[in-house]
């Protein structure tokens, strides 16, 4: 095939830094577009992108991209989407919910955990910053500040108890129509950007922490439990994460994923 990647988008979040930093600190400069967004849906994926996006929204892609389980963000015991609740969890019956400025990542954990674990049934689902809510879901580094108020706890880890199950909350996906050739450059770029982000991993975490308002330590201690690659095991997750979060939600249930049919050599897989 004679076709050329047209751009890579990043989701630039806490959980994907280690891979998305590289590039926006100029380690890595790849030959071709790199964008980086703050707020990464399906709706901006071109037909000719390869993006890594929140796990969620490849069940909107499914007809133009595959999945390249060589990056990805998988969180353990600790992860960066959290539940905010002014009382115990474990007080609270029925509630509106909050999802304001979270990927749709997000939106299947809470979906897949908040009655499950919780014992929470959500009466309804808002994005206004206007709305009223007992239960407010977050995500990033907001996922690791401590309330002024209330309480607040890492779905991440919930559904690690539920499931015994990690949660990807992103993936790398590329057009259907790539072969390994015309992926190559991408994959070549972010394995670059994954070898240098390790190499320089204190560099790293200084500066996600100084830009994040999150101790060192905290983001020592979450890149630590965090992985970058899909195992098999990972992909059995995924695909049961986003079946159980989908009831309610506006992504398409999916009964399969689909993965590129080649696999790259990783790098370093732990920060």
């Amino acid at each position: 095939m004679s076709a050329t990647p047209r751009r890579l988008l990043l989701h630039d979040t806490l959980a994907t830094a280690p891979l998305v930093y590289p590039f926006t600190a100029g380690w890595v400069t790849p030959t071709f577009a790199v964008e980086t967004r703050v707020h990464l849906a399906a709706i901006n994926v071109g037909a000719t992108d390869a993006a890594l996006i929140p796990a969620a929204e490849i069940t909107l892609l499914q007809t133009t991209h595959q999945v390249v389980p060589d990056f990805a963000a998988v969180s353990g015991s600790l992860g960066t989407i959290a539940l905010r609740v002014p009382v115990r969890p474990d007080e609270i019956e029925r509630a509106p919910v909050r999802i304001l400025e979270t990927s749709g990542t997000a939106e299947i954990l809470a979906r897949a955990t908040l009655q499950p674990f919780y014992g929470i049934e959500p009466v309804s689902w808002h994005r206004e910053a206007t709305a009223a809510a007992q239960v407010v879901i977050v995500e990033g580094a907001e996922a690791l500040r401590e309330p002024e108020v209330g309480y607040a706890e890492d779905l991440c880890r919930a559904w690690l108890i539920l499931t015994g199950e990690p949660v990807v909350s992103h993936l790398l996906v590329i057009p259907t129509s790539w072969d390994e050739a015309v992926a190559s450059p991408v994959l070549s770029a972010l394995r670059e950007s994954s070898a240098v982000g390790h190499k320089r991993r204190r560099a790293l975490r200084i500066a996600v922490a100084d830009h994040t308002g999150i101790s060192r330590e905290r983001v020592t201690t979450l890149f630590a439990d965090m992985r970058w690659s899909l195992t098999d095991d990972d992909r059995r997750a995924l695909l049961r994460l986003l079946q159980r979060g989908n009831r309610g939600s506006a992504y398409p249930y999916p009964w399969r994923i689909p993965y590129a049919g080649f696999v790259a050599a990783t790098e370093a897989d732990g920060l």
